[in-house]
């Protein structure tokens, strides 16, 4: 469990390694880009919302939060959305994809904010709220967002 937050990053890596290797360079980017909406943003953001779902206090006690706060059922369903929109996106391009990233970005950058506010506020330094996390809800919206720019 305390290392399961890598496997979606770690498999978007290696699918679109093999997808390179196999396939050549024609169509890589969209294909590293359904990668990175599926994989690393959809089956992350699941994974997310059933810690925050069904392991709330668990949680909350990784990220230097109370336990039992109503918080957590509004999380879990807000990744439970977004992780569903990414999935989705196996099946739909275009302007979906752009609606996913971009309400993608606006949740995970509020994350982001909301921590650096509880870093600064109380010193909550704890690891799952200033660890991988942290880094990932504000770099990855830069990664598709770049991805998108580069298949469009």
């Amino acid at each position: 469990m305390k290392y399961g937050i890598y496997i979606p990053l770690a498999c978007v890596v290696l699918f679109s390694l093999w997808d390179l290797f196999t396939g050549g360079p024609d169509g890589w980017v969209d294909q590293l880009l359904t990668n990175a909406l599926v994989i690393g943003l959809g089956c992350q953001l699941l994974g997310f919302a059933v810690g925050h779902l069904f392991k709330a206090d668990v949680i909350a006690e990784h990220i230097g939060w109370k336990k039992g706060s109503p918080f957590q059922l509004e999380v879990g369903i807000a990744d439970l959305a977004i992780g569903t929109l990414g999935i989705l996106c196996a099946w739909f391009s275009g302007g979906f994809r752009l609606a996913t990233v971009t309400v993608a970005t606006i949740w995970l950058w509020g994350c982001v904010a909301g921590h650096v506010r509880d870093m600064i506020r109380n010193r909550n330094f704890s690891p799952g709220s200033a660890g991988f996390v942290f880094y990932w809800g504000l770099l990855y919206p830069v990664f598709l967002i770049g991805l998108l720019f580069l298949a469009f």
